[in-house]
């Protein structure tokens, strides 16, 4: 049943994956079937600049719409996924959904993960649907995977488990684990540099670049374990994204050059053509500034670290 013709706005902030290790096999080497159980191991930043989503009933279309930022959208892939798995499920007719992104799309910050989320809360809330965070979260983490777009994003943008999150159990909300370092939020903004998407299927699919991100991830999360840091975070994850072949040498001499220039650390978007830098804010404007003359304005994004999951707004689009 509608519950009203528009949905209320739903915040999902976004997610930024420093390492991962990717898992969709069970113990003897077979295929896991169960998406749900799907997903991977991993580390990074959850971030304030996030994904705000209305849902909208659209009775007289004969299909979906799906417009982001303003502009209506035909390959959607991973929203429309959500909408074919939620309509099976409930029977409701077309609907529109809007996405404001304001991340990059494509490289590594969580969008496609933040609009799945999003997708699944709205259409639950447009018609009066009443499902909780973890059947929500179910939809958006299957159509993830069934599009090949991420593995851990939703588990780790669902959660209010920190800003500086782990994943250290795979699947879906309801069947993986996550846990946090505890560092002050607060003290930090995350600086980063975009230079283009990437497709993830081509890391996922590849046979050669699996096996060693699978060696490198698991070594990296026991590292991060071990040392409990941010610093050691970035830091054994820009060991990761150099040893398994995944960084370019162009990305890994930025991550080094911003280190020097007053970072506490800082790696490649997991899966993405941009860096991501955790700077102290006692240090942001020198930081921004160098940087800037190193990069150019127009490649840097900014973003204060973010504490909690999926919120409602009040506001239609929020500034």
């Amino acid at each position: 049943m509608l519950k009203a013709e528009v949905s209320r706005p739903i915040y999902v902030p976004s997610g930024v994956s420093s390492f991962f290790e990717i898992c969709d096999s069970n113990p003897d080497g077979s295929k896991i079937k169960d998406a749900l159980k799907i997903g991977a191991r991993g580390g990074g930043f959850k971030i304030k600049k996030g994904t705000v989503t209305i849902a909208s009933a659209n009775n007289s279309a004969q299909s979906d719409t799906v417009v982001i930022n303003g502009r209506p959208v035909s390959k959607a892939r991973v929203t429309s996924k959500v909408l074919e798995l939620m309509r099976t499920k409930f029977g409701f007719g077309a609907v529109r959904i809007e996405h404001r992104v304001e991340p990059p799309i494509g490289a590594g910050f969580g969008t496609s993960g933040a609009g799945a989320l999003g997708t699944a809360i709205s259409v639950s809330d447009l018609f009066d649907l009443n499902l909780t965070l973890a059947q929500a979260s179910a939809f958006a983490h299957i159509a993830e995977v069934e599009s090949q777009t991420g593995l851990g994003t939703v588990i780790s943008i669902a959660s209010g488990c920190g800003a500086i999150g782990l994943v250290t159990e795979p699947g879906c909300f309801s069947v993986g684990r996550v846990d946090a370092l505890l560092e002050d939020a607060n003290d930090f903004t995350l600086i980063c540099v975009y230079f283009g998407p990437v497709e993830k299927a081509t890391v996922i699919n590849n046979a050669k670049k699996r096996e060693m991100v699978n060696k490198y991830g698991k070594n990296t999360l026991k590292a991060v374990l071990r040392e409990r840091t941010a610093e050691s975070l970035l830091t054994h994850s820009r060991l990761f994204a150099e040893n398994t072949g995944l960084a370019s040498k162009k990305l890994l001499e930025l991550t080094d050059k911003t280190k020097q220039l007053g970072a506490v650390g800082s790696t490649q978007n997991m899966i993405g053509n941009a860096v991501h830098c955790l700077v102290p804010k006692a240090k942001r404007k020198s930081f921004l500034n160098s940087l800037t003359k190193l990069v150019g304005k127009d490649k840097i994004f900014e973003s204060e670290l973010c504490q909690s999951g999926p919120t409602f707004l009040r506001d239609r689009w929020p500034r």
